[in-house]
């Protein structure tokens, strides 16, 4: 079973009642400290909640007494992991995390004592024990998983002591209960936060062309407006933006207004079937039969042809007026007798027992009449209307509607400065997307704020050019690996300055060397600048170096790499860093 939370609590132990408790009530004032309570029981008593609280604040007064500059924020036992965050001063985030853990395998016992073990497991089965695992979770991983948490609440609704002072302690509570419910039970424990997640969103690698496009936006606008744009999950910042020391969040907050691609779905294939290949026969109309002339009834057998009866009645024509083919006809047929000397035909009836010549003449214009009366019905013609030519209407083109005007979409955050981080101000973003690139405006001024739309033109150019340059880079990457590159794995680094990272593109790591390596950089005494590890097994080097540069303002800068190369020495591994640091750029004046 993997990693789950058990309970989450944020709280503050400066807090009194609001209500009107008995003196001697310190159940009323342990509560009255406790701003948000999630556990994985739905139902939880009372004094269990009171229990976990009330050891979370005795172990960070227990270890104040021996450091109050750095008290503890994690405790270790067999199943549990208690993990305590002060993001602000007198706030507390604290989180109880049960540890991975296996069933044990269940163990036979021979003998006599099979016999006794088979008799108690029939009677009820005995407990599963499971052994837990120490290292399924890390402590710097996770404390960076509820910082990030907690910023991205400050960027939506402002910092604790913020809402307290001016909305209130019930109005901060129906926050945290809102933002912190969803954010605990979606916590990925299991996969846990990637290192380079945690140093902050990653720069495009054309960050140092990219960046000259944004200042030149950035010189148009007005001082209290600054600029900075996004395509996920690259940023592209201006200097006036990197300066100003943000939270790292902001950005990817701004990657969330971007809408999602368009997803492409399959057409079903063409079927070609039989008739389709092989082509299929139109079906011939059918054609109404025209009405008979009552004067001649048709023949039984009906055989017709467009509408005119084809078949031959029993006259004695003349061979150049027969319409078959010479063949003799049938017994039951009418037959046609040769002509007689007088040049008359005779009509002979085959009727058994009877026998009959009948001699007559042709009547031609009869014989007319007959043939028209078979013909086709003509619809009668009616006279042609002789209408007047009118000239043509000049047809009016319609006139081209002018271009949709290009508008701002905006959005509200809290920001802070760095000289006091936990007093958020509520800001406007004027934001515009296009191709997958969302240019964002910050208005530091709220009381000031600028005509965005005089800047939307140039906003849309720009989100057009660095979409541009964002495509071609992508082209000119996709190339085939060699052998080399499958077999042989690179080298990898992150490399962090003002809440941003420049990455190699195959950055992937959850070392907890780099983890350490980074609480060692961090700590206040000693002052360590310089970090460097290896594994047993892999032999892998981990470095971490802070203070890249030598010019005031970079001494912030840190960077993470990790060498692959079982070969390499320790001057090889300072000679690959110095590599990175000079091809990056992060930082002038280094060797």
């Amino acid at each position: 079973m993997a990693a789950n939370l058990l309970y989450l609590t944020i709280y503050n132990p400066t807090l009194r009642p609001t209500g009107l408790v008995a003196p001697d009530d310190e159940d009323a004032e342990e509560q009255a400290h406790i701003l948000f309570y999630t556990s994985k029981e739905r139902a939880v008593s009372r004094d269990r909640m009171l229990r976990q609280v009330g050891l979370a604040k005795a172990l960070i007064s227990f270890s104040e007494v021996f450091n109050a500059d750095e008290p503890c924020n994690n405790v270790h036992s067999q199943t549990k992991r208690l993990i305590m965050v002060s993001p602000e001063p007198d706030f507390w985030i604290h989180a109880g995390i049960e540890l991975a853990k296996t069933p044990r395998p269940a163990v036979e016992k021979k003998g006599k004592g099979k016999e006794k073990e088979t008799g108690k497991t029939a009677a009820g089965e005995p407990p599963v024990l499971f052994d837990h695992h120490e290292h399924s979770v890390h402590d710097l991983a996770l404390q960076a998983d509820i910082v990030r948490g907690y910023d991205k609440f400050k960027l939506r609704h402002g910092s604790f002591s913020s809402i307290l002072s001016t909305l209130g302690k019930e109005a901060l509570e129906l926050q945290l209960e809102r933002f912190f419910t969803i954010w605990a039970w979606s916590w990925n424990l299991e996969d846990g936060l990637e290192f380079g997640e945690s140093l902050g969103p990653p720069l495009h690698p054309q960050q140092s062309q990219l960046v000259q496009s944004m200042d030149e936006f950035s010189s148009k606008l007005p001082e209290e407006v600054i600029a900075i744009a996004v395509s996920p999950p690259y940023t592209v910042p201006s200097t006036r933006y990197t300066s100003m020391g943000f939270s790292s969040v902001l950005p990817l907050f701004l990657q969330t207004l971007v809408p999602p691609p368009a997803e492409i779905t399959p057409t079903a294939p063409i079927s070609f079937d039989e008739s389709t290949l092989k082509g299929a026969k139109a079906p011939i109309p059918d054609i109404p039969a025209p009405p008979i002339s009552p004067t001649r009834r048709s023949d039984e057998d009906g055989k017709s042809f467009l509408g005119m009866n084809v078949d031959m009645p029993k006259w004695n024509w003349p061979g150049y007026l027969t319409f078959g083919k010479g063949k003799k006809p049938p017994d039951s047929l009418l037959a046609v007798t040769p002509m007689n000397d007088d040049k008359r035909p005779q009509l002979v009836l085959d009727t058994p027992g009877l026998e009959r010549t009948a001699d007559f003449e042709v009547d031609r214009s009869a014989l007319e009449d007959a043939m028209v009366e078979e013909r086709l019905p003509i619809p009668e013609e009616k006279p042609e209307e002789v209408a007047e030519a009118a000239e043509p209407e000049p047809i009016s083109t319609p006139e081209p509607e002018p271009p949709t005007p290009v508008e701002f979409s905006s959005t509200t955050v809290y920001l802070a400065t760095a000289d006091q981080p936990h007093n958020t101000t509520r800001r406007k973003v004027f934001y515009l997307e296009r191709d997958r690139v969302v240019v964002a405006l910050l208005c530091l001024n709220e009381s000031q704020e600028p005509a965005a739309s005089t800047f939307a033109e140039d906003a849309l150019s720009l989100a057009t050019e660095i979409s541009v340059t964002l495509t071609l880079d992508s082209r000119s990457t996709e190339t085939l690996p060699s052998a080399s590159n499958i077999l042989q794995q690179k080298d990898r680094y992150a490399l962090s300055s003002s809440s941003l990272t420049i990455r190699s593109p195959d950055f992937q790591s959850q070392s907890g060397h780099l983890y350490q390596a980074r609480a060692l950089l961090q700590q206040s005494e000693p002052n360590i600048s310089e970090v460097f590890s290896r594994g047993q097994s892999p032999q892998h080097w981990h470095i971490a170096r802070q203070g890249l540069g030598t010019e005031e303002g970079f001494t912030q800068e840190e960077v993470f790499m990790e060498v692959f190369r079982k070969e390499a020495t320790l001057t090889d591994v300072d000679n690959a860093l110095a590599g990175v640091i000079r091809k990056t750029a992060i930082a002038p004046n280094t060797a």
